[in-house]
């Protein structure tokens, strides 16, 4: 009863105590301390502070200490606060909390510390004596401090609470080594609310993202969709110096990816160190301002990768979003940070923060060779996901595949635009088609040191170009091979100018060109390209070596197909033919032969002859009504040729002005071919340099048609004969050769000579002339070049007629050459209406100087009785034409001779046995009965017989047909 009531006793006694220490109390603020005697109202940082604040004294009693106590304050004030340890021996152990209990006592606590002097740091173990940190709502990491700081002259270290409670430890064991080390600890503190945090969380106009906190965890974040807010970076308690011993895992994702886009994770620390901005943003409170560093030390180096050991403070960036993906970067100090790019949507980096911090990096700022708190900014790029610029997998690997499009035929790369690990290599692999070959030039290429050391290796970063064959076109260490003027934009002149400024080619000496259809490029880095930044910007092309070699086809370009159904034709995908590759005309022959019992037919549907303007041409057109070319200008030209016999070719369209099929119309662009050969022939004289096959093209289509081969080899060479042509045509054999021409050859040392009837009409028909029929009879010269000499509106009747036409081949009035080719005439029928046409050819001579010094009197005066040459110098010969012609010829039943003197009674009288001869021979009157029937049988036959000329396959193989007829149907 008596211990109850002693109990009870007591208690009143408390509570009437408490009462009377509390009472007084509620006048005084959280943050405040009460005077007990007077109740006056002082800061908490006043207790034990050495100075007597109250009238009573009682915020000095014996033996205080500022330990183990909660401290609050108001936002806007400065404390201080020092910590005395007592001499007794025994184990020290001191516990400071401070407590931001929100609005005007603020968000979170900022403390300076201005004097530490705390155990000693030996072999990585802080011994006699340790402080810790610990925050309320965060995991205990265990980490500590110890030694001596800040130095003389340097600004205190500054700790930024991330909770509103935050407690300091400070604990010195009762015996070991240095137990007789000086003692000291003094620091200032602050308490601040979230508007004055601008340096940690930026301004509500532009608000920084910070990530969200991982639960459980310290100090790890995750960040989300950084391509639409400022996304920061921090380390643990930013600005001010981090806890020791955490791990924070910073893992950046970007989910929202454009369609067609690649998101590549970028983090950087921008200009100057993270503190540096942190103090010129102005952030709240003058502890943060105060946290800003000295004068870095302008000799120190950046600490990365392997110069960073496992006990010392470390940026990992790794290259996805796991710790066994490849690190991009170890950084653990230096003057700055570099930019670091993952290759894909998803970067981790991972800090550590050492056990314990040495006296050398406790004084703030640390040196610049250590790691400081640091403030990174994510942003986020986007690329193409069709492009080049990332690599799609593990491995720096890309390759670039060749196909007919000329999209994925000519290209512009560059280099990664992530960040490459250490000792890494980029391989590209170019593959072309099977006649391909490869041409690249770098347009820039560069490699960036950051002044670091280990930069200075003998080959840091080495570019190698190996040709698929296995040759190395290209081993550097420094620069390769650039072609530099091809670059836009420079100081002198405006990026608009010069873009539009020519630029001449690039030439072998400024780029690589392979041997085979395969390249591969690549590139090694020592350090990774964080540390070792390269760039290069390369131009890259796949070239068609089947149209033209550069170094073994010359200037020709010559494409053959063996047509066995329809296709497309386009211009040479060969740079190295137009302006932009060196040349300065493009002359290119696609030769086309289709399969025997078939003809070509050949739609063109457009072309373009480069950028230069060029004047207009008079629009010409052949008898056909095609368009023609003006002949000899040297202009540009896209031609259509049938070739006959394979030597003789025949425009039969031309195009020398840009155009579209649409804008002429099918029936303009459409050529139907009678030979089963047929060339289009692309000419374009005075490329610009900036000419290729972009601008200067062609496109046509090829069709096959079933057509029956002509039975007739229209290559004829003899005397003469006669050729006449109806239509339509009835025969088999002239329904199969409709629209072959005739070839007219002449021995060497003569000519030939046409005769055909109707009136001739311009040879350009580009005006229609007056013809009562659209068919045509054409003559063209053959030698040297194909080209139309006459062109005849046709007559029907042939008889008794005055419209008789005469031509002669080059060789009767022009001096030719011996070594030039046999005299050649080439004729055409172009049959549109029903009607027929002929003429008739004579390999003709000139009459004999000796023969013609003979006068016809003398020669009729000795008896001759007026030869068949009637004086004109020919043994046998057309006084008309003065010409002389084949003995054959003569009364041989035809009128070959225009005049018709050949055939006239006179002459051929003594051709036929006269009946005295007959009778001298004794036959009885009754066989001449007989013999006049075979005589005209024989006469019949003559007549009948055709004319006389060879059928030729090739000029080296020529047969003779003998076989006569007065006319011959051909068509």
């Amino acid at each position: 009863m008596t211990n109850r009531l002693v109990a009870v006793i007591s208690g009143l006694m408390l509570l009437i105590g408490c009462t009377v220490i509390v009472k007084p109390a509620l006048s005084c603020r959280i943050s405040e301390f009460m005077c007990k005697s007077t109740g006056r109202c002082v800061q908490l940082d006043e207790y034990c502070d050495g100075k007597y604040d109250c009238p009573d004294r009682s915020d000095e009693p014996p033996s205080c200490t500022a330990c183990n106590r909660t401290y609050y304050g108001e936002v806007g004030k400065s404390y201080r606060l020092t910590v005395k340890k007592l001499q007794k021996e025994r184990p020290f152990l001191c516990h400071l909390s401070f407590t931001a209990s929100g609005q005007e006592h603020g968000d979170f606590v900022e403390l300076i510390f201005e004097e530490f002097r705390l155990g000693t740091l030996y072999l990585g173990e802080c011994i006699s004596g340790e402080m810790q940190i610990l925050e309320l709502g965060r995991p205990y990491v265990g980490g500590s401090w110890c030694g001596y700081g800040p130095t003389d002259g340097a600004a205190p270290a500054v700790y930024y609470s991330e909770a509103g409670t935050v407690t300091l430890t400070l604990r010195i064991p009762v015996s070991g080594l240095y137990t007789t080390l000086p003692f000291a600890f003094g620091l200032r503190f602050k308490f601040l609310d979230n508007r004055q945090a601008s340096v940690r969380l930026g301004t509500a106009a532009e608000p920084k993202e910070r990530g969200e906190l991982v639960p459980g965890t310290h100090c790890s974040h995750n960040f989300y969709e950084c391509y639409r807010k400022r996304c920061s970076l921090q380390s643990p308690n930013y600005p001010g110096m981090y806890p020791r011993n955490v791990t924070c895992r910073y893992t950046i994702r970007q989910k929202v990816v454009p369609k067609c886009k690649h998101a590549m994770v970028s983090v950087t620390q921008g200009s100057g160190s993270a503190v540096q901005q942190a103090h010129r943003s102005g952030g709240g409170g003058r502890g943060q301002q105060e946290a800003a560093p000295g004068n870095n030390n302008g000799t120190a180096i950046i600490r990365v990768n392997d110069m960073c050991s496992e006990n010392e403070d470390r940026l990992v960036f790794h290259d996805g979003p796991s710790e066994d993906d490849p690190v991009l970067l170890r950084y653990c100090g230096g003057p700055g940070l570099p930019r670091v790019v993952a290759s894909g949507s998803v970067m981790l980096v991972v800090f550590k923060s050492w056990v314990h911090n040495s006296p050398a990096t406790f004084s703030w700022p640390p040196p610049v060779s250590r790691l400081r708190s640091f403030e990174l900014d994510v942003r986020i790029a986007f690329v193409d996901s069709d492009s080049l610029d990332y690599a799609k997998g593990p491995v720096c690997e890309f390759t670039v595949n060749a196909s007919a499009t000329p999209k994925s035929r000519r290209g512009v790369l560059v280099s990664p635009r992530h960040a490459v690990p250490p000792n890494s290599t980029c391989t590209y692999r170019f593959q072309g088609l099977p006649d391909d070959r490869v041409w690249m030039y770098f347009e820039s290429y560069g490699h960036r040191s950051t002044g670091h050391f280990l930069t200075f290796k003998p080959c840091p970063t080495r570019l190698r170009i190996w040709d698929g064959a296995g040759t190395l076109l290209g081993d550097h260490c420094d620069t390769p091979r650039l072609c530099e003027h091809i670059a836009v934009g420079d100081a002198s002149s405006s990026a608009q100018q010069n873009a539009t400024r020519p630029k001449r080619p690039c030439t072998l000496d400024e780029s690589y060109l392979s041997k085979s259809p395969s390249v591969i490029l690549q590139v090694h880095s020592v350090l990774g390209t964080v540390l070792e930044p390269f760039g290069f910007r390369l131009h890259y092309e796949f070239v068609d070596s089947s149209v033209h070699d550069r170094e073994t086809d010359g200037d020709e370009c010559i494409i053959d197909y063996r047509v066995r159904e329809s296709m497309d034709l386009a211009e040479p995908r060969n740079v190295f033919l137009y302006g932009r590759g060196g040349a300065k005309s493009v002359d290119c022959v696609y030769r086309l032969q289709a399969e025997p019992g078939y003809r070509l037919q050949i739609v063109a549907r457009n072309a373009s002859f480069g950028s230069r303007e060029r004047p207009p041409q008079p629009i010409a057109r052949t008898v056909t009504g095609k368009y023609t070319c003006p002949p000899g200008d040297g202009g540009p030209r896209l031609a259509v040729r049938e070739v006959f016999w394979r030597t003789v070719r025949v425009e039969r369209g031309c195009f020398c002005q840009n155009f579209t099929e649409s804008a002429l119309g099918t029936q303009q662009v459409t050529f139907d071919t009678s030979s089963d050969r047929v060339e289009i022939y692309f000419h374009v004289p005075g490329l610009a340099v900036t000419d290729d096959y972009a601008n200067t093209y062609f496109n046509a289509h090829v069709r096959v048609l079933r057509w029956p081969a002509c039975p007739r080899k229209q290559w004829v060479r003899g005397s003469g004969g006669e050729i006449e042509l109806a239509y339509p045509p009835e025969a088999r054999e002239d329904l199969h050769c409709r629209d072959v021409p005739w070839l007219l050859e002449a021995r060497p040392g003569h000519s030939m000579f046409v005769q055909t009837w109707g009136r001739f009409l311009p040879v350009n028909e580009s005006s229609a002339a007056p013809c009562r029929t659209r068919n045509r009879i054409l003559l063209y010269a053959v030698r040297p070049d194909v080209r139309l000499v006459g062109n005849v509106c046709p007559s029907e009747a042939r008889e008794g007629r005055s419209d008789t036409l005469y031509m002669f081949s080059d060789e009767w009035t022009v001096f030719v050459p011996d070594d030039q080719q046999n005299p050649s005439f080439m004729v055409e029928f172009v049959a549109q209406d029903a009607g027929s046409m002929a003429f008739k050819w004579l390999e003709v001579s000139k009459p004999s100087r000796r023969m013609q010094a003979t006068s016809p009197s003398k020669r009729n005066q000795s008896g001759s009785g007026g030869g068949p040459h009637r004086g004109s110098g020919c043994a046998y010969g057309c006084p008309e034409l003065e010409a002389c012609i084949s003995s054959t010829l003569w009364c041989d039943g035809h009128r070959n001779c225009p005049s018709g003197v050949d055939e006239a009674d006179l002459e051929c009288q003594t051709k036929w046995p006269s009946f005295k001869v007959l009778r001298s021979y004794g036959l009885p009157v009754v066989g001449l009965g007989l013999v006049g029937v075979v005589f005209a049988v024989l006469a019949c036959l003559y007549c009948r017989r055709e004319p006389e000329y060879k059928h030729y396959d090739e000029p080296e193989q020529a047969t003779e047909n003998t076989t006569r007829s007065c006319s011959t149907i051909a068509s």
